[in-house]
């Protein structure tokens, strides 16, 4: 891991003690206290890991399925997400929009910094505007699924989206954007990183135009245009396509995947607000999600493993145990086969499909799928992402992907049966509750127009 930390970054960290909760809500969390002057400390902010890599929402997961609490366990957790749970957001808690909105206020502060110093190697400065518009772009989509109603293509719509901020200076009051713009907005910036980063990068922490390529491809194929969404998949392929055996794994190890051994990494980023409730004792993987898969599917024994309190999930893919919410190439193999069978492509979604899943199971065990239709084959595809992509984040933008289609749709339930009497909660398809509201701290701060209840 980079390990340059300038004078520049421990500024950074004292001046967040003495921000106050009025303006650490909506962006510049540091700026007016410190002023890089060289595209040296420009990169020194892109290569503070703690900031860039650690910030990821990970609300979404808290409120999906993948996972279920004891009555115990739920009764130790902070009020917030108690409330994220079980889908009972009041907007208290802040720190989901207080994290993303200052990583677009760290990518605004170096884009103004690249404005004001001259000089220095062309191609340093194309890579550091490269990677300050990726992790912007980046930011607002990763916020918009979690405050925002979800969006497609497929339909016009009206609701609201992000603040969209272009420069750090958090004293300018601005209104919300449209859904629309806001979409607008993140793949202008994902677009042209495309344009200015280089090939690939030293470090799987950084930027670079396969992990802009990829993160397109997720962003298109959320908002179901899956031609673009291929679009993207096939370039990044063209950088590289490789996947892990599952096969050279160590099925009895603690953590079987890392930033060693796990090739297919693109993009390493983690979650650190739900991250310690997936491990926790009182928590345990769903039923149903474990029964999804074979005794010969490989992931049975190196996602999961056993325990007095039922079973855990240990198949962190970066080796860590926190979230990993970061891009990886199975990932990708799921999005093209599933693009794919939508244009009709069947026996191509076929293939990656299977190229894609003969690693995953023992060797000599896993048989090559063929499907009568179309449909079949977009089931088979639609659960192999729901077996391959847990505790990624992902599950909750595909539930709010699918819900649009009734034959889709999931009715999320949450059941407590160590209580006095036995309780159960339910978020049904295209709750309003599938969009967080936003922070009561920032909408007082700036006058932002709340999500509907």
């Amino acid at each position: 891991m980079k390990n340059r930390i300038f004078i520049i970054l421990t500024m950074v960290i004292g001046s967040m003690a003495f921000y106050s909760c009025e303006k650490f809500l909506d962006a510049k969390p540091y700026n007016s206290l410190s002023h890089p002057n060289s595209l040296k400390d420009l990169q020194a902010l892109l290569d503070f890991e703690w900031e860039v890599n650690y910030w990821y929402p990970g609300i979404g997961e808290l409120a999906s399925d993948d996972f279920v609490i004891s009555f115990r366990g739920f009764s130790a957790m902070l009020p917030h997400m108690q409330d994220a749970y079980l889908w009972k957001d009041d907007s208290g808690d802040s720190g989901e929009w207080q994290l993303g909105y200052k990583m677009i206020s760290i990518a605004n502060v170096i884009l103004e910094g690249l404005q004001r110093i001259d000089g220095g190697d062309p191609k340093l400065r194309s890579q550091i505007e490269g990677e300050a518009l990726f992790l912007r772009g980046w930011a607002y989509f990763n916020l918009a699924q979690i405050y925002c109603a979800p969006y497609s293509v497929l339909e016009t719509s009206d609701n609201m989206g992000l603040v969209l901020r272009a420069d750090s200076d958090s004293e300018v009051n601005l209104p919300r954007s449209s859904l629309e713009e806001t979409y607008i907005q993140l793949f202008r910036d994902l677009n042209r990183a495309v344009e200015l980063l280089p090939e690939k990068a030293t470090h799987v922490t950084r930027a670079s135009r396969w992990v802009a390529l990829s993160a397109l491809a997720r962003a298109y194929h959320t908002i179901e245009d899956y031609q673009l969404a291929e679009k993207m998949v096939d370039r990044a392929m063209e950088i590289e396509n490789t996947l892990l055996d599952y096969n050279d794994l160590d099925y009895a190890a603690a953590m079987p995947f890392d930033v060693t051994n796990n090739v297919e990494l693109i993009h390493y980023a983690v979650s650190r607000s739900t991250e310690y409730l997936i491990y926790d004792a009182s928590t345990r993987v769903s039923e149903e999600l474990y029964k999804l898969y074979e005794d010969t599917d490989l992931r049975k024994k190196l996602f999961f493993e056993q325990s007095n309190a039922g079973v855990k999930f240990k198949g962190f893919y970066h080796g860590k145990r926190s979230c990993f919410v970061g891009l990886a190439q199975d990932e990708m193999y799921l999005i093209k086969a599933e693009c794919s069978v939508r244009r009709d492509a069947k026996a191509e979604a076929e293939s990656y499909l299977n190229t894609f899943l003969s690693t995953r199971y023992e060797k000599n065990k896993f048989s090559k799928l063929s499907f009568a239709t179309a449909e079949l084959a977009l089931d088979r595809i639609l659960l192999e992402r729901r077996k391959q992509l847990v505790f990624r984040g992902i599950r909750w933008m595909d539930l709010r992907r699918l819900n649009r289609y009734p034959y889709r749709a999931v009715v999320v339930e949450k059941r407590f049966d160590d209580v006095d009497e036995s309780k159960v909660y339910k978020l049904l398809p295209n709750d309003l509750r599938y969009t967080f509201l936003i922070p009561i701290l920032a909408i007082d701060a700036g006058g932002y127009t709340q999500n509907p209840r």
